[in-house]
């Protein structure tokens, strides 16, 4: 109860995100857009600091720095300033914005642990979806049982692993679409959001009943194989991220934590993903299904 609450106030904070993306002025803007640069480097950053960096004048820049505190787009600490999660939605918005990505954000598609998304129209009036990654808002624990963070430095600095892990998802999709697979068109990038073609389908767990599920789990791994002979594993594959559409196709999404067959848990990863499939089928379906079978049919590239 308490993972939903927190998933609905910060898909309504990217409403309020999006309010203020209109009427953000120039001065708050670039002040803003100093703590994104900066946050690779420096999770807090001092008047001076910004001062030097923007070649604004003081009181401009305590000014600006007022604004961005009462719209709760950053936080004060004993040693400076520290850009909050809001802070970094709005940048991410303007950008796509500015860059005539999308015209404006919708309701709510879908809530994830790791990742909220909204729909969103382009200057075309295209039906996009918008993804934002919000690793680390349940469990850091978790998230570290799940990802690999013993190389990286700034380790709680959650707005850098989540822009990290668009980046890695966007690349992944691009390579991906080049390829037979129903991947979702990725259109653009802004730090931790991904623009995309909305699908139009539900998640595997979210239907009731399914029409006929032994063809769907076959074109599942049909989705599979493609991936795999690709070099490509999805690595945290369920039916959680499977989806459905209106044309009874499978669509897998989510690819943030994908590897390659060159990773040390390669084997492990694609066994696990098919299991994991293979496990929902037998539980709500009572499928007698032969694990061998699907297993040699996606390792035999």
């Amino acid at each position: 109860m308490l993972i939903v609450k927190a998933c609905e106030f910060e898909l309504s904070s990217l409403k309020e995100s999006a309010n203020i993306v209109r009427n953000l002025g120039n001065l708050e803007y670039r002040i803003l857009k100093i703590f994104v640069s900066s946050i690779k480097h420096h999770e807090i950053i001092n008047n001076q600091e910004i001062v030097s960096y923007s070649n604004l004048h003081k009181d401009r820049i305590e000014y600006g720095l007022t604004n961005l505190l009462k719209l709760k787009l950053i936080s004060k600490t004993e040693k400076g300033f520290k850009l909050v999660t809001a802070g970094l939605d709005v940048y991410a918005l303007k950008n796509l914005v500015d860059s005539e990505i999308i015209s404006g954000i919708g309701n709510p598609i879908g809530i994830g642990k790791e990742s909220d998304v909204v729909e969103a129209v382009s200057e075309s009036d295209q039906a996009r979806a918008v993804k934002f990654f919000r690793i680390g808002r349940i469990s850091f624990t978790d998230t570290k049982r799940k990802r690999s963070f013993e190389k990286r430095k700034n380790i709680h600095n959650w707005l850098l692993i989540n822009i990290e892990a668009a980046k890695r998802e966007y690349d992944f999709l691009v390579k991906l679409k080049e390829t037979k697979m129903n991947i979702s068109t990725p259109y653009f990038r802004s730090m931790h959001s991904i623009v995309m073609y909305r699908i139009k389908g539900f998640r595997l767990v979210d239907y009731k009943l399914l029409p006929d599920p032994k063809e769907i789990l076959n074109k599942t791994f049909e989705q599979i194989k493609i991936a795999y002979k690709e070099n490509i594993i999805n690595g945290d594959l369920s039916e959680y991220n499977i989806i459905l559409d209106e044309n009874n196709e499978i669509w897998i999404i989510d690819w943030p934590q994908a590897v390659t067959l060159d990773h040390p848990n390669a084997e492990f990863l694609i066994k696990r993903d098919i299991q994991n499939v293979i496990k929902f089928f037998k539980r709500k379906y009572d499928l007698q299904i032969d694990e061998n079978y699907y297993t040699q049919y996606i390792l035999q590239k």
